[in-house]
């Protein structure tokens, strides 16, 4: 007989269960043990007399550490809490028996961090990966749908994607490499490739001492990228388009865990998401908080921004994301296009969502020539990126693209106070480990 998934069992029929035990009730001459399992819970009722070895076995079972097969009829009990039903066991078999967990409920993030796999036996957070893999199945559906070309790019790679020192450096075989950033360089490959439109899930490495809520060392992001488009508002539009289809398909197919989680559904605004540039952001701030961005943010936005604009932007707009436009090329990377009017001007922007960045994009420089002056401009040799160059000697066509962080999505969609809690493994300054 094959193995049953606890939720798909049935009252009248004879099941095969494998699971952990959750917990031992053991009384004068019955016992209760809750097996669970990917599926769901399931009460097993063992009336001692009746089979006193497999009271025996489950009475050695350490909760929460060991795992059985259970083989037994499944009955209705009305009173039963877990579906109504329970199993009357024929046979049992403990496949392993594991120490007390050194973690329970009211373990702190680090403690759990240690013994991740033991923190992850928890059902609310199996919700959540479930709901990761919902969100990711559908970004990948709709770039399909869109004709998109699913590329891997490599993580290895010679030279800094975006320079400066945010780079971890790697012994290759007798010469220094480093891991990628982004796949940027790669991706803008693909675009003078003549692939036109292409999309990435992959790990990018930051070497950041940032200790908060929303940075990692390693993360993992959707990076999109496509050729022949006018301006930066053609990358906005397909990103908008996108998540707009994420969010129904989430609502679709997430109903019953969102319910189950005790978390309200996310919702995608009705209207068009909001495009402001940086300069009406920062008038915004000041207009509806009387905040002003700190001097040594300036060129960018600094968290309490961020969160304050997309309070506004719910407010005024109906709106949980807001876009931010034309950021000056002092804070953008080299390979943003700029205005061709105003130098100093990029037609780089960022995707606000909930009080945090998701996304940075915007069109590249495509022109060989600019974009060798955009490299010098920050006190960058081009020499060092004639690889990358080359693309644009040879014939590209205009671009743009973006990437977005999805553990900061998903952690917003959820309610997580950090992406530490939807990251199978965390990567941090002080964590490398397990």
């Amino acid at each position: 007989m094959k193995r049953t998934e606890i939720g798909k069992l049935k009252s009248g029929k004879e099941a095969i269960i494998h699971g952990w035990v959750e917990t031992v009730r053991d009384q004068k001459s019955i016992m209760f043990v809750i097996i669970r399992d990917r599926s769901g819970m399931v009460q097993v009722t063992v009336k001692k007399e009746n089979v006193p070895d497999i009271a025996e076995k489950l009475v050695s079972a350490m909760p929460g550490s060991s795992t059985v097969v259970v083989r037994g009829n499944v009955v209705s009990a009305p009173n039963v809490k877990l579906g109504g039903i329970e199993i009357i066991p024929t046979n049992v078999e403990i496949t392993s028996n594991g120490m007390t967990s050194p973690i329970d409920e009211d373990s702190g993030l680090d403690i759990r961090l240690d013994y991740r796999w033991i923190d992850l036996r928890d059902e609310k957070k199996r919700d959540w990966f479930t709901v990761q893999t919902i969100v990711m199945n559908a970004m990948r559906q709709y770039f399909v749908q869109n004709n998109f070309i699913e590329i891997n790019t490599p993580k290895l790679t010679a030279h800094s994607t975006e320079g400066g020192a945010e780079v971890f450096e790697v012994k290759y075989f007798d010469r220094k490499v480093y891991l990628t950033q982004s796949p940027q360089l790669f991706k803008q490959m693909s675009i003078a490739a003549g692939f036109e439109k292409v999309f990435e899930f992959g790990a990018c490495y930051r070497a950041e001492k940032s200790h908060t809520s929303r940075h990692a060392t390693e993360f993992f992001a959707l990076d999109v990228e496509l050729g022949f488009i006018k301006n930066d508002h053609c990358v906005m539009d397909v990103e908008e388009d996108m998540l707009k289809f994420v969010f129904k398909h989430v609502q679709k197919n997430c109903a019953d865990i969102f319910e189950r989680l005790g978390v309200p559904m996310p919702e995608f605004p009705k209207k068009r998401i909001p495009r402001i540039t940086l300069l009406e952001a920062y008038n915004l701030l000041m207009k509806e908080r009387g905040y002003a961005v700190p001097k040594a943010s300036k060129g960018d936005l600094d968290p309490e921004g961020e969160r304050l604009l997309c309070e506004i932007s719910k407010e005024k707009y109906g709106s949980d994301f807001i876009f931010i436009t034309n950021y000056p090329s002092s804070a953008r990377a080299f390979y943003i296009m700029r205005e061709p009017n105003n130098n100093k001007i990029t037609r780089g922007f960022d995707l606000l969502y909930r009080g945090v960045e998701l996304t940075s994009g915007g069109m590249r420089e495509h022109n060989a020539e600019a974009l060798c002056q955009n490299i010098r401009d920050k006190g960058m040799n081009p020499e060092d990126l004639e690889f990358y160059i080359q693309f644009f000697e040879y014939g590209c066509p205009p671009h743009g693209g973006f990437a977005l962080g999805y553990a900061r999505l998903l952690a917003k969609m959820l309610n997580l106070s950090s992406i530490k809690d939807i990251t199978f493994l965390f990567r941090g300054p002080d964590r490398i480990a397990p």
